[in-house]
């Protein structure tokens, strides 16, 4: 059995947007950030929530 994790993503290069995307994919609640928030947007497709900077993407982790 598996738990469900909220997980947040620093950076969404080519890495991060990978891990950020399979993370979500498995089931995880993820939470993300990127300097350039347009390259970001594209995440919530994945049901990804984009955040406006770190501190929100820890704080969104740490309260759900």
């Amino acid at each position: 059995m598996t738990d469900k994790l909220t997980v947040t993503v620093l950076g969404t290069g080519i890495m991060g947007a990978a891990m950020a995307r399979n993370l979500a994919g498995a089931g995880h609640t993820v939470r993300a950030w990127n300097r350039t928030r347009a390259k970001a947007e594209p995440l919530t497709a994945d049901g990804i929530r984009v955040t406006d900077s770190p501190a929100e993407a820890w704080r969104a982790r740490t309260s759900s």
